[in-house]
């Protein structure tokens, strides 16, 4: 297999999917905070928040597929820039799979429905435990989301290093 000089259209579609999902999902938390409890628009939100978390399951799996379906371009980077790029990749899928995997948990745990998609609601498969509910709930929403944060950040600022200081095409091979 021949290494291109570019990310494959599934790479960068799926890529930029991911970061348009996660504002979204952050955006449907956020905004269903507005609401009281009992408002429609409050389980709207909340039910958005659920369906894009799901998604973003799927979507880690399809770019996995994608991972080892097509060739990636050779990475421009030091021998230390490439391992921290290895290792804040590895930890984002890491983070992104743990997400909603969480998520659902928390709420399996605490006995509330997930309904996806306005469609179906995921069936109970575990017993009640809210002890073991709020220890997952932190490190979803505490945890995990800062672990988020700051691995996009590690990401963003590795892009523009690229892209300003190293003068290379890191980011343009990702546009």
């Amino acid at each position: 297999m021949t290494t291109p000089a570019s990310w494959h259209p599934l790479h960068k579609g799926l890529h930029w999917l991911t970061l348009a999902l996660i504002i979204t999902a952050w955006a449907a938390v956020e905004l269903h905070e507005e609401f009281a409890k009992g408002d429609p628009w409050r389980e709207w939100w909340e039910l958005l928040h659920f369906t894009v978390g799901f998604t973003l399951l799927l979507t880690l799996v399809l770019r996995l597929y994608g991972r080892a379906r097509y060739a990636r371009p050779a990475l421009i980077a030091s021998p230390w820039q490439a391992l921290a790029s290895k290792a804040v990749h590895g930890l984002l899928y890491l983070v992104i799979l743990a997400m909603p995997l969480t998520g659902m948990g928390m709420r399996q745990l605490a006995g509330k429905d997930t309904e996806l998609f306005w469609l179906f609601k995921l069936p109970q498969i575990t017993a009640i435990n809210t002890d073991l509910a709020k220890q997952a709930a932190w490190i979803h929403k505490d945890f995990l989301w800062t672990a988020l944060l700051t691995l996009v950040v590690i990401h963003v600022a590795g892009a523009l290093w690229h892209h300003f200081i190293d003068k290379d095409d890191t980011l343009r091979r990702m546009l």
